[in-house]
């Protein structure tokens, strides 16, 4: 018979803190995650862009979850002294805010220390609002129609995973040594901007924090490994994760890069030691039709067990882990997914030729500053036609020959018609 939540939460009063992880982990349910996607991404919350009453009302329901779960609010101080929920900034001239919740470590010496669970709960909004690379359903599709993006997947399926991962942590008095520190971004959409105004306006000592763990679309593709990207950054990943997925049933792939399309890239140029979950793309990426009825959360439950498992074990270690990445060398600037043999004849590219769809670009990029867009698709770089296997690995091979002040021929594809591109290096706030 399964062990169901109260049964779980029983045996936390009688077991040792070394085993009350998996019970608490077994609380992370289908049902729970459901009730919370069903809110956030709900037409109520008008796809939570950034700024607009929708993502106010979504961090709002967030803070209200951390406080009634029993975390402390890490956020900025009030007028009055007291410390709040939220971190403001802008995007765009509007106002928006990251959500903090702190779980303090039971250690005395290392509940300094902290180990930061995160994920953006900002989608791209609704008609009539500015767009962050809003997609639309084609003319066949019944969804053309809706004019609210509600982000189910994105990153609806990453917050409630956080959410239920808080919950089930405090519920189940799951002291690790360490601090946790729950934290939702706002503004991802618009360029990372929410994780990078923290990095660079830390309320929490940066140097005290030991690790970074991100969800960013986990909601999807259940019958491939979820992967589990940026382990180059501390040698330790590769263990803690393959120890962490026993008992879960989650199947799931390590891989080395940072990169450069979630909000942990900024802890990584920080050099702080961070993984980020990933179930994968898909056909209603960005589009109207990223919908709850999509979502698959028994799967979604195994992420939240097994980043549970993770996020302890990282807290508890004796040591911090060194971090071991690189913040050198260059990036475009995009968020893009290569091309498969449907999408190359689509685009009638010539055999063994191949491309990249942008799927987003951040904000004073390489790529931004080009004129490059959402949905373009990149089919040369620096002269080199990219080929049709691996035309991510072959465009970021090109870029480590890429000097500062150099214009960079590109050429993409827009609308069926070939433009031509160019992009520079160099500037300070290049990545």
């Amino acid at each position: 018979m399964p062990m169901n939540r109260w049964t779980a939460l029983f045996l936390l009063l009688v077991l040792p803190l070394s085993a009350q992880e998996p019970a608490a982990g077994s609380t992370i349910t289908a049902e729970g995650l459901k009730a919370h996607l069903t809110v956030l991404a709900s037409d109520d919350y008008g796809g939570r862009n950034s700024g607009f009453p929708g993502n106010v009302k979504a961090g709002e329901y967030i803070a209200a979850h951390f406080k009634k779960i029993g975390l402390a609010p890490a956020g900025e101080k009030d007028d009055a002294g007291a410390t709040t929920w939220f971190q403001g900034f802008k995007v765009g001239g509007r106002a928006t805010r990251n959500v903090l919740g702190l779980a303090e470590g039971s250690d005395p010496v290392l509940k300094s220390e902290i180990v930061v669970m995160g994920a953006h709960y900002d989608h791209v909004g609704q008609e009539g609002e500015p767009s962050a690379g809003r997609f639309r359903n084609n003319k066949a599709d019944p969804d053309k129609k809706d004019k609210i993006w509600n982000g189910a997947d994105d990153n609806g399926s990453g917050t409630v995973t956080v959410l239920e991962m808080a919950r089930a942590y405090m519920e189940g008095k799951v002291r690790a040594k360490r601090s946790i520190l729950f934290m939702t971004f706002s503004g991802e959409e618009w360029g990372l901007i929410g994780s990078q105004y923290y990095v660079n306006n830390p309320l929490q000592p940066l140097e005290k924090i030991v690790a970074m763990i991100n969800l960013d679309m986990v909601g999807r593709n259940p019958d491939k490994p979820m992967d589990v990207g940026g382990v180059s950054t501390a040698a330790e990943w590769g263990a803690l994760c393959e120890e962490a997925a026993k008992g879960t049933g989650l199947e799931y792939a390590t891989s080395a890069p940072v990169i450069m399309g979630s909000d942990h890239y900024w802890f990584h140029r920080k050099k702080i030691p961070c993984v980020h979950f990933f179930t994968g793309f898909h056909d209603d990426y960005h589009k109207q039709s990223d919908h709850v009825d999509k979502i698959d959360f028994e799967h979604m439950a195994k992420i939240g067990k097994f980043g549970l498992r993770l996020l302890t074990a990282v807290a508890n270690r004796p040591d911090r882990m060194a971090y071991t990445g690189s913040v050198g060398g260059r990036v475009l600037g995009i968020d893009a997914e290569e091309l498969d043999e449907d999408g190359a004849k689509a685009h009638s590219l010539p055999e063994g030729e191949g491309g990249i769809r942008i799927l987003k670009v951040v904000e004073d990029s390489a790529a931004a500053r080009a004129g490059l867009k959402e949905d373009d698709i990149l089919i040369e770089f620096n002269g080199q036609k990219l080929p049709f296997k691996s035309p991510l690995d072959s465009m970021r091979k090109e870029l480590r020959t890429v000097k500062d002040g150099i214009e960079v021929p590109l050429a993409a594809l827009r609308d069926g018609k070939r433009i031509e591109l160019k992009a520079v290096w160099g500037k300070k706030k290049d990545f």
